[in-house]
């Protein structure tokens, strides 16, 4: 990886420079970042030896032949997707040294309950562009009060695109009539929907002049595999993760981002540190150009071995933070000890110099000891 604020001289603790803020959080996108597609990690020499949709499992090999087992996990739209064992066993163990881990998704509601058994553990979860939240396995719908005007309140549930009134949804159907040829998605979806053109030039420009001419206020959209997002200005990814931080008290020196595309990057920019397993979209190979403080992996492209690596590395990271905090807590009993053997040699010292008096109560004290 390259040269970063997780890495070299950063870990050593000196007098002259501070240590880095401690790793306190990672939000991680998932697919083509968490989980990765034969499609995509074959044309980096990532071999998918077996694929099991029944049993939901696969195994993947590397190009220095090493073998990972994995979880298949399934996509309404994207086919099965491969996370490894190994990646779940790693976030497993920073979640043990006190990280927190959150994945940050654009994938439904009804694909992130089929996919969530088979991730690894979190203390977040996070889909639609973040308008959907769970903290602990609990929803928590405080954020989406937020955007109620713009998408509908979310205990309405999913209903038709054709039956919603807010803005969000007014704007789903003159998509669908002014754009002839647009893939249109909606589909168990509450805070978002998605298009797609289909590689068609002609309906690229014209999803293009109607984003131009006619998005309504309150609504923003991004990129996100190949297709496009429109979702509240006030949800997002960004949003959402500063929305957690804030409800976990973590800052964003204290956070790490687990990215690879063009909707993830208002999460990466609510970061102090960010990670690169994939380079997905035109748009973030240049800002990762412009931004040599963030890490693409060595493994940019192998799918599973990438995010091993750069999980990894925030683990070496989260145990480096932990001999530190272990290292001020040494430091600090050490000082309180000093402390008290000062205040125990100062009274010493004074009986020493009073010799022998009488307290009030009618007790002697005498530099050896105190009788009544």
């Amino acid at each position: 990886m390259t040269s970063s604020p997780l890495s070299g001289s950063a870990l050593s603790r000196n007098k002259k420079s501070p240590p880095p803020p401690p790793l306190r959080a990672i939000f991680s996108d998932i697919d083509g970042t968490l989980v990765h597609y034969a499609k995509d990690f074959e044309r980096h020499g990532v071999k998918l030896l077996s694929s099991n949709e029944q049993t939901l499992t696969a195994i993947v090999e590397g190009p220095n032949g090493d073998i990972r087992k994995c979880h298949l996990l399934p996509s309404s739209t994207m086919g099965p997707a491969c996370v490894s064992e190994r990646t779940i066993e790693l976030v497993n163990d920073l979640r043990s040294q006190g990280v927190l881990f959150s994945v940050v998704t654009a994938a439904r509601k009804s694909t992130m309950l089929a996919r969530w058994e088979l991730l690894p553990e979190c203390d977040a979860i996070l889909c639609e562009a973040g308008s959907r939240i769970w903290v602990d396995g609990r929803p928590d719908t405080e954020f989406a009060q937020r955007f109620v005007d713009v998408c509908g309140p979310i205990e309405r549930g999913v209903e038709g695109a054709d039956v919603r009134v807010e803005p969000l949804w007014q704007f789903y159907r003159e998509l669908e009539e002014a754009v002839p040829g647009l893939g249109m998605d909606s589909r168990s979806y509450y805070g978002m929907f998605r298009v797609g053109t289909k590689g068609d030039a002609a309906i690229e420009a014209a999803l293009q002049a109607k984003i131009e001419t006619s998005l309504p206020s309150g609504v923003s959209w991004a990129t996100n595999l190949g297709k496009y997002d429109f979702y509240p200005s006030t949800a997002g990814k960004g949003n959402a993760v500063n929305y957690l931080q804030n409800k976990f008290g973590i800052a964003k020196s204290e956070t790490a981002c687990l990215f690879d595309d063009d909707n993830d990057l208002p999460m990466a920019e609510q970061c102090g540190i960010q990670m690169l397993p994939g380079l997905t979209s035109e748009s973030v190979k240049v800002a990762a150009a412009t931004q040599p403080s963030w890490e693409i992996a060595t493994t940019v492209g192998q799918g599973v071995f990438a995010i091993e690596e750069c999980l990894e590395k925030l683990l070496e990271r989260a145990k480096a933070d932990k001999k530190l905090e272990q290292q001020d807590n040494i430091e600090t009993l050490l000082r309180e000890v000093s402390r008290q053997h000062e205040e125990l040699t100062d009274v010493e010292a004074l009986l020493r110099e009073l010799g022998e008096t009488t307290l009030n109560d009618g007790s002697r004290i005498t530099k050896d000891k105190v009788t009544n």
